[in-house]
């Protein structure tokens, strides 16, 4: 009678340790999926995609996809940019991106991140083969649960030509 019931209790244990399994692992897979996925992703993740933009930007009326990435004084200064202006900066310049390089983070606040970096690239304007690494700092504010650039900075611009010969 004994080993009876011993059998019975550890069928009862194997079962009740399969229903704890199978729990854990619908709760582990589960889990994830009642988060509404970020619209706004984070700040490096914006100004990745803002730059990727802005290399891909093959006519004027491709500056409203800029503005979506914009809030406060930067949008300010871009929505009053001038066609001819926009065409200079973005399509005349001939500008190919190399690389992008996240140097600082710091988040000041919940709502503000400031992000300094260096973007490298090619731009034909200024020269065969001209190389320009561009040091900016850039300040990003959350609104409505959306990162957005604020402000960016120039820090330092260094501009680099292949194949020049300078004399002494």
């Amino acid at each position: 009678m004994l080993n009876k019931q011993m059998s019975h209790l550890r069928f009862f244990l194997a079962g009740m340790v399969s229903s704890i399994t199978v729990g854990i692992l619908a709760l582990v897979i589960f889990s994830g999926c009642d988060r509404a996925p970020s619209t706004g992703g984070d700040p490096q993740k914006r100004l990745t995609e803002y730059i990727s933009t802005s290399f891909s930007i093959k006519e004027y009326k491709d500056k409203e996809q800029l503005l979506q990435f914009l809030s406060g004084d930067a949008k300010t200064r871009l929505t009053a940019w001038s066609e001819e202006q926009f065409r200079q900066a973005f399509l005349d310049s001939k500008r190919k991106f190399i690389k992008l390089v996240i140097r600082e983070t710091k988040r000041p606040s919940a709502t503000e991140t400031n992000i300094t970096y260096e973007l490298v690239y090619t731009d034909e304007s200024k020269g065969s083969n001209a190389k320009v690494t561009n040091k900016k700092m850039s300040q990003f504010v959350l609104e409505n649960g959306k990162w957005y650039i604020k402000e960016v900075s120039n820090i330092k611009e260094l501009v680099e030509y292949q194949n020049e010969m300078s004399l002494p």
